[in-house]
């Protein structure tokens, strides 16, 4: 599964310029993996960003140093021509001349701004729409497969019976198979709304032979409920209780 992800995240990096650019989600980034690439991709957008803000600040500096220098040196200039002294020419020509390396070292430094806001005004529109394509692939991720998707370890009262869920889900419908102790196997449909499960069980060898019912908790990490048989001219309970653990290595 690993290479699986660092191949489609790679996949999509390579293709993220052309993604930017773009208001909509194309179907490629629905790829597994997709998201955590758009979100490291967005992670290094953000510490790019305080690193130009940061230098930004930095010329800010330097453009408030130069310009200070730049008055000073104007006002002795404005002096200095109304010297009526041997000094004045050689004063004045000094001072032109360092007016004219103050003023290269300030157009240095707004033409090096100038790029840098460009830049920072080019990264903040890309981190808005990687936020904006990760919040609608997310949504998106998760209007696909529901909250009850996934793996559950499921344990049935009061006979303490054991077995597994794999569940998908589209809106309110929800299905999958099972597999219990004893060799049990089958598929499960049913529906989940308002946290409220719903599963029909369908038996690979006995048809539809029972149901449960139960509520999703709110964090989405369990189910609590009860069950029911169909058949009640087997051995025993008919009904009971159960509870799902989703486990943390669900895909």
């Amino acid at each position: 599964m690993k290479r699986r992800f660092a191949a489609a995240a790679v996949g999509f990096l390579l293709a993220l310029p052309a993604l930017v650019g773009t208001a909509s989600i194309p179907s490629e980034a629905a790829a597994p993996g997709a998201a955590e690439a758009i979100a490291s991709t967005l992670d290094v957008e953000k510490t790019l960003l305080k690193e130009d803000q940061a230098r930004q600040e930095k010329i800010a500096l330097d453009r408030a140093q130069w310009g200070s220098r730049l008055s000073d040196l104007y006002a002795a200039l404005d002096t200095a021509v109304h010297r009526d002294d041997d000094a004045a020419p050689g004063v004045i020509e000094e001072l032109s001349s360092r007016l004219e390396q103050a003023e290269r070292e300030l157009s240095g430094v707004l033409s090096e701004q100038r790029a840098l806001v460009d830049r920072i005004r080019e990264r903040m529109r890309r981190i808005d729409l990687l936020e904006g394509q990760l919040a609608a692939l997310q949504a998106r991720s998760t209007e696909a497969s529901g909250p009850v998707a996934g793996r559950w370890d499921v344990v049935f009262l009061p006979s303490n019976q054991r077995g597994t869920f794999v569940l998908s889900q589209a809106g309110t419908l929800v299905g999958g198979t099972y597999t219990f102790e004893g060799g049990w196997t089958g598929s499960l449909q049913g529906t989940m709304v308002n946290r409220k499960v719903f599963l029909e069980r369908i038996d690979s060898k006995l048809g539809r032979s029972g149901e449960f019912e139960g509520y999703l908790s709110s964090d989405g990490t369990q189910i609590r409920g009860t069950w029911l048989r169909y058949d009640l001219s087997g051995d025993g309970a008919a009904n009971g209780q159960w509870s799902a653990v989703r486990r943390r290595d669900t895909p």
